[in-house]
């Protein structure tokens, strides 16, 4: 391998090499060579180094020194040792489960007559929402858990009618790789060599997990590849089962690793006749004292640090519709670029084909944001995915509006609080672009009550109708009848 090799002198003190960078260090070959790189990765007998110019390249360790190679080998055991482990299973009859994926997962052999929270407090999950027919758990560990001897990044609960209907693993995957977290904060490209330590990331995760499972379970009871939509080559999804538990394994090169656990009979489940939907969401309309009309039953996800409101959005509105659906795959889906975030129109394009594919319709609609205009879709249960201007003013606006409201005691003689000034200097800012759910209305206080992917705290918001109107997209989409 041809390397130019740099006289240098400096010697950085041990890291982790757990996701974040390592200070340069001097690195000398047995020919006495010597380099200053930082340390990234370290495989099966070679080692990748990056310069401070962004170059890459991967070393032998039989080319390094000895006292280079005991640097590796106590930069490794350092790792090892400060990995954290997730609480130790319970000992039950599910134990052979839970020891594979090292998650106190299961008490007994199976894990869908459980009780939701009970399964999330297991896991150290936390409540991202909870209402009379959906719960949803979800944890960002860091450092991050082993699981299936892969780094898993984000661990979530989904659950229908008091029960759990999926646990989600995400390991090696865009928005929360650690190196990616420029590229969201500054909505920046990766360098190429992230990208090739992400890609290295992948192969990895995913020939962990799919090794593990063979050697524990045997060979997947299903193997496909991936089609249809934006799909590109080499996405795979395999699947094992194990007591009614299905575990799939997908990969997509350039997006992420999952490991997805459903009930085995879960694929076969029959989906709900459009006159059903419409039923439904009719009969999880809220009319309040004081005027609200709000569909306060949407189950709530929280897209975690990074740019993924638009699916996050589009999540819930699909499982409050009864469609399966998580944010990540509809990422992917949906086209989601590196550093940009989720570009509204183009994601929702991608979206409105997933939609179909699942026998259901996304329509865009035109709509002059008005009380009036959107009384129209509450009234019929339909919430309306709204691409908008998130600036620091109008969520100020919207805070200081509900906190105020929530302290009247009758709606019907409140007045809003922003007053005409205060709507007046909100302005569009397209740095601020962003997704959310406009749920509800008023027709007495003229507000829309909105609904953001951030959490608990944000599952009902309520602003002037005008305020409103002057930070939108003007971008509506709802499901289609």
């Amino acid at each position: 391998m041809a390397t130019t090799w740099l006289r240098v002198i400096g010697f950085s003190t041990l890291m982790s090499l757990s996701g974040s960078a390592l200070h340069a260090r001097v690195w000398t070959d047995t020919h006495g060579r010597t380099i200053e790189a930082e340390l990234i990765s370290v495989t099966s007998g070679e080692i990748q180094l990056r310069r401070s110019d962004g170059h890459s390249f991967t070393l032998t360790l039989a080319m390094l020194s000895a006292e280079d190679r005991a640097f590796v080998e106590q930069a490794e055991a350092a790792k090892a040792a400060a990995q954290p482990a997730p609480p130790r299973p319970p000992a039950a009859d599910g134990s052979e489960l839970n020891t594979l994926l090292n998650l106190p997962l299961l008490t007994d052999d199976n894990l869908w007559d459980d009780t939701p929270a009970v399964v999330a407090k297991r896991l150290h999950l936390k409540v991202e929402g909870k209402n009379a027919h959906f719960e949803g758990y979800r944890v960002y560990p860091s450092p991050a858990w082993r699981v299936l001897g892969a780094n898993a990044l984000m661990i979530s609960l989904q659950a229908s009618e008091g029960r759990v209907t999926s646990i989600t693993v995400q390991f090696a995957n865009q928005g929360d790789f650690p190196a990616f977290k420029h590229c969201i904060e500054n909505r920046e490209p990766p360098t190429a060599g992230e990208l090739k330590d992400f890609a290295k990331a992948i192969k990895h995760d995913f020939d962990a997990l799919t090794t593990t499972l063979r050697a524990q379970l045997g060979e997947p009871k299903r193997e496909r590849a991936l089609a249809g939509g934006m799909v590109e080559a080499g996405q795979v999804s395999l699947t094992w089962e194990w007591r009614g538990h299905a575990l799939t394994v997908r990969q997509e090169p350039r997006q992420m690793v999952l490991l997805k656990i459903v009930p085995v009979t879960k694929a076969g489940a029959a989906r709900l006749a459009d006159d059903q939907v419409r039923r439904m969401f009719k009969e999880r309309i809220t009319r309040r004292p004081g005027g609200d009309v709000i569909l306060d039953q949407i189950p709530m996800v929280n897209q975690g640090p990074k740019g993924y409101c638009v699916p996050a959005t589009f999540e819930r509105y699909l499982r409050y519709a009864g469609i399966p659906a998580d944010m990540y795959e509809l990422a992917s889906c949906g086209g989601n670029s590196f550093g940009s975030g989720t570009s509204f129109t183009a994601m929702a394009q991608g979206l409105a084909d997933y939609v179909r594919r699942q026998g259901r319709g996304l329509e865009q609609v035109e709509l002059d944001l008005n009380v009036i205009k959107v009384a129209r879709y509450i009234d019929e249960g339909r919430p309306l995915i709204w691409g908008l201007y998130s600036t620091s003013e109008y969520n100020e606006l919207a805070n200081t509006n509900t906190e105020a409201r929530q302290k009247a005691v009758d709606l019907t003689k409140w007045t809003p609080t922003p007053t005409k000034q205060e709507i007046e200097r909100l302005y569009p800012e397209p740095g601020s672009a962003h997704a959310c759910l406009i749920i509800g209305y008023n027709r007495t206080t003229k507000e829309i009550a909105v609904s953001d992917s951030w959490g608990p705290q944000f599952q009902e918001r309520w602003i002037p109708a005008t305020a409103a109107h002057k930070v939108s997209q003007n971008q509506y989409w709802v499901l289609a009848w």
